[in-house]
């Protein structure tokens, strides 16, 4: 069963703040949440709290955990934290169509902090991941020297490398060059 378009911008946005301090803060300020929120289409009104920085920060690193163990399947993992965000952020969920979105969930009111708009609707994405047997869609950097999560949403699910640095042709050309090496 496809990812409803709502679950796969989702994905995204758990990757985005995975990956958002892996070259320096992105998230260190209430104007840097704002900016956040504003790149992710959360719809009005986007309401900052003094919680977010350190709320997103903290979602960051838990969800690093749950895709840290690139042998393993993720799925267990990522249905604990789906249910620990339910949980935490009082989650209950309503169906919603606006801005020209289709039918979607929001889990907590949108005059919420972006921290607990973000940590439930991850916990939605991650929840129909899990149901839908799609976890293994959100994927770590093949490059020896990336730590980046990925979505991959290709139909064949063959994506290996984030979009970040560069990494996939960094690390065929040094295979390449390996090769050459007598």
């Amino acid at each position: 069963m496809p990812l409803s378009v709502h679950t796969q911008s989702i994905l995204r946005l758990i990757t985005a703040l995975a990956n958002s301090d892996l070259e320096g803060e992105t998230i260190a300020t209430q104007a840097d949440v704002r900016t956040f929120a504003l790149a992710h289409d959360f719809s009005p009104p986007v309401h900052i709290t003094a919680d977010d920085v350190p709320g997103l920060q903290s979602l960051r690193h838990r969800i690093r955990a749950v895709f840290a163990d690139v042998d393993g399947p993720a799925d267990a993992r990522a249905a604990d934290l789906a249910n620990a965000l339910l949980q935490e952020t009082h989650a209950l969920p309503q169906l919603q169509r606006h801005d020209g979105w289709g039918w979607h969930l929001h889990a907590v009111p949108n005059e919420a902090g972006i921290a607990v708009r973000t940590a439930a609707d991850i916990a939605i994405a991650l929840a129909d991941a899990v149901i839908d047997e799609e976890v293994s869609r959100i994927g770590r950097c093949a490059a020896d020297d990336c730590g980046a999560l990925f979505v991959d949403l290709s139909r064949n699910r063959s994506k290996r490398f984030c979009d970040r640095g560069n990494c996939a042709n960094r690390t065929h050309v040094a295979a390449y060059r390996a090769r050459l090496t007598p």
